[in-house]
């Protein structure tokens, strides 16, 4: 089993958060089943990137990638996740942690931003 969790900084503007939980109910129905997807904030709300994690491992996958949902390689993206990672790399040595590229370096960002012109 794998898991896809995408993490966002986090708001205390509800509909900010909720406009990532929306983005991840999508991505959710268009995987495979073998495929769990989990949204997490790294501040200001929950689930924390913790949390997730810790649901991944219960619901025993074995792949965990995660989704800096961040637009260019901040403090966040270059030090917090990865922070975060190391930890659980350490803890549980069996499990594949992968970090994604963040948004501003997926391929084909840029052809999305010109076809909403």
């Amino acid at each position: 089993m794998e898991a896809l969790i995408v993490v966002a900084h986090g708001s205390k503007v509800k509909s900010s958060n909720d406009e990532i939980i929306d983005i991840v109910s999508k991505i959710k129905s268009n995987v495979s089943n073998d495929l769990l997807v989990f949204h997490a904030f790294l501040e200001l709300t929950e689930p924390s990137i913790f949390m997730a994690i810790n649901k991944a491992i219960a619901e025993n996958c074995k792949i965990i990638k995660i989704f800096p949902y961040f637009l260019a390689a901040g403090k966040h993206v270059q030090e917090d996740i990865p922070c975060e990672i190391k930890k659980f790399k350490k803890q549980y040595p069996q499990i594949e942690f992968v970090i994604l590229p963040h948004i501003g370096k997926c391929a084909g960002i840029e052809d999305m931003i010109i076809s909403n012109l």
